[in-house]
C-alpha cells in the first residue's frame, strides 16, 4: 500500500461545520475537467497510448480500454481497469488521514469507522478514443494524480472533522453531566439517546459501505460478462477425443465411430444414451479393426453448470472395461457376418471376473472466457487426462469450429500405445455440420495415426 502525504491544510473543525455550510469545493470542477472527445488523427499517427497500452509518467492514473467490438465495450473495460488502479490509493489516503488525526480521535477509531464516499467510478469520464486502422476501439481515461489525491483528501478530511467535531461534543457533554444530579440524570439520558443514535448511523453507514462494495463487484461481473457474452452462452462438448467432459450431451440417443482412412482401419465403435443429468456409454477399442478391447460406463453430472464468468461442472461415474481380449475372442469389426453370432469363446471372455476391472471415474470442467476454451480434468484407475476444447472463430462461428487437445497419462499399460508411451498428446479438429445432431473431427492419436470421428446425435 503506498504512503501519500500532501500539503492540504486541515479544516478548522471549530469554524467549519459541513452539515451547514455544505462542500467547501464543486466536485464536477475537479472531476469533469476533461471531456471525452473522438481522436482525429491519420491513419498512420497512433497515439502512444495506444501502442503501448500505458502512459509512461507517474504524473496520472488512468485506464486503458481495448475492444474489437464497439467503443462502449472499450469504454467499460477502461473503466474497469481504471477503477482497479485508484482503488488501493483511495483506502491508502483515508488511512494517512487517519494517522494524522490520531491524536484528536478516539483509540479504537479505524478506517471501517470513517464516513466516506467512494471515489473510484464516481462521475468519470473518457479522456481519449482513438480506432485503429483495423478496427480495434481504444479508451483512456487519464487524471492528474495530484487534482484526484486533493480530491479525495478533502472528502476524507471533512468526514474527519465531522467525526472529531462529534467526539469533542459528546465528551463536552460527558463532563456537564457532573454539575448536579439532576442536571447528571438528564445529560445521561440525553447521551444514552444519542449514542443509541449512533450506532444506529454507524450501522446504517456498515451497511451501505457493503452494498457499495457489493454494487462494484457486481459491476465488474456485469463488464466481464458483457465482454463474453458469446462465450457464455457456449456449453462444453460431452466428447473431447477419448474423455468425456463433465456436461451431459442435449440429445438422448447418441453414437459416434472412429477410422483411419488411410489403412481403412476401425479404432472405436460407441454408443450411448442420457436422460436428465445421467449417461450411459458401451464402446469397443480395435487394432487394425481387430477387437481388443471394451468399456461400459455411467456418469451423473453432480453439479450442473455454476457460475456467471468461470462456469463450472462436475461429474461423478462408475466404469467397467475389458483391458485386453484373447486371441480367440477376436472380432473382426468390418466382417458384419462375425458380430451377428458370439462364439462361447467371446462369451466366456466377456463375462470373466479375471478379465473384467471397474474403476470411480471423476471429471470436472471449467469455462476460462478470457482464451475462449473450456478446460476438463478426468480420472479413472488407467489413466488420468488433461483436455480443453478451444473456439477460435468464437464471434462469427460459435462453436462450429473447434480445437481439441488431450494429455494424458497411462498407469494401465493395456491402454499404452504401441510405443509404450506413459505420456501419450492427440490433437484434433472438430466441425459441427448440424448444431446438435451431426459433427465430424480429423485428430493425430497414439502419436503415429490421423483418425476420422464421426459423431451422431438424436
Amino acid at each position: 500500500m503506498m504512503n501519500l502525504g500532501f500539503a492540504n491544510p486541515k479544516p478548522d473543525s471549530t469554524i467549519f461545520d459541513r452539515a451547514t455550510l455544505g462542500r467547501p469545493f464543486s466536485l464536477e470542477e475537479f472531476i469533469e475537467k476533461v471531456s471525452a472527445k473522438p481522436s482525429v488523427l491519420a491513419p498512420d499517427a497512433i497515439p502512444e497510448w495506444v501502442q503501448t497500452e500505458e502512459i509512461p509518467s507517474d504524473k496520472y492514473y488512468y485506464g486503458i480500454g481495448k475492444s474489437i467490438e464497439s467503443s462502449d465495450a472499450a469504454d467499460d473495460d477502461a473503466r474497469l481497469r481504471f477503477a482497479q488502479y485508484v482503488e488501493v490509493s483511495v483506502q491508502s489516503i483515508a488511512t494517512q488521514q487517519i494517522a494524522e488525526n490520531k491524536d484528536r480521535l478516539e483509540e479504537n477509531y479505524n478506517y471501517e469507522s470513517l464516513v466516506s464516499t467512494n471515489m473510484n467510478l464516481r462521475s468519470v469520464k473518457i479522456t481519449d478514443r482513438f480506432m485503429t486502422p483495423d478496427s480495434n476501439y481504444y479508451s483512456l481515461i487519464k487524471y492528474d494524480k495530484s487534482d484526484y489525491h486533493n480530491l479525495v483528501t478533502q472528502e476524507i478530511q471533512i468526514s474527519l472533522e465531522t467525526d472529531i467535531r462529534k467526539q469533542e461534543l459528546a465528551h463536552q457533554a460527558t463532563e456537564a453531566l457532573s454539575a448536579d444530579s439532576l442536571r447528571h440524570k438528564l445529560m445521561m439520558d440525553s447521551l444514552a439517546l444519542g449514542r443509541k443514535q449512533a450506532v444506529i448511523d454507524s450501522l446504517d453507514h456498515i451497511l451501505q459501505m457493503e452494498e457499495s462494495r457489493q454494487r462494484q463487484d457486481q459491476t465488474r461481473v456485469d463488464l466481464i460478462k458483457k465482454q463474453y457474452a458469446d462465450f457464455l452462452k457456449i456449453k462444453p462438448r460431452y466428447q473431447i477425443i477419448d474423455v468425456p467432459s463433465a456436461s451431459t450431451p442435449e440429445s438422448w440417443v447418441y453414437a459416434s465411430g472412429r477410422w483411419n482412412p488411410e489403412a481403412g482401419h476401425i479404432r472405436q465403435l460407441k454408443t450411448g444414451v442420457s436422460l436428465w443429468l445421467i449417461t450411459a456409454e458401451t464402446s469397443v477399442w480395435a487394432k487394425r479393426s481387430i477387437l481388443d478391447q471394451g468399456e461400459w460406463s455411467v456418469k451423473l453430472e453432480v453439479l450442473p453448470k455454476r457460475g456467471d464468468v468461470y462456469p463450472v461442472s462436475l461429474a461423478l461415474g462408475y466404469i467397467e472395461y475389458i483391458g485386453k481380449y484373447s486371441e480367440g475372442a477376436h472380432l473382426d469389426l468390418r466382417d458384419i457376418k462375425s458380430l451377428q453370432t458370439i462364439s462361447d469363446l467371446q462369451r466366456d471372455e466377456i463375462a470373466s471376473e479375471e478379465n473384467r476391472n471397474s474403476s470411480f471415474l471423476v471429471v470436472g470442467t471449467v469455462g476460462v472466457p478470457q482464451i475462449n476454451s473450456h478446460v476438463s480434468v478426468y480420472y479413472d484407475n488407467r489413466k488420468i487426462s488433461l483436455a480443453s476444447i478451444w473456439y477460435p472463430f468464437l464471434r462469427n462461428l460459435g462453436d462450429a469450429i473447434s480445437v481439441l487437445n488431450q494429455v494424458e497419462y497411462f498407469t494401465d499399460d493395456d491402454y499404452r500405445n504401441r510405443f509404450d508411451d506413459a505420456f501419450q498428446w492427440q490433437l484434433g479438429l472438430r466441425l459441427i455440420a448440424i448444431p446438435n445432431r451431426f459433427a465430424t473431427s480429423v485428430s493425430y492419436e497414439d502419436h503415429e495415426v490421423w483418425m476420422l470421428n464421426f459423431e451422431f446425435q438424436y
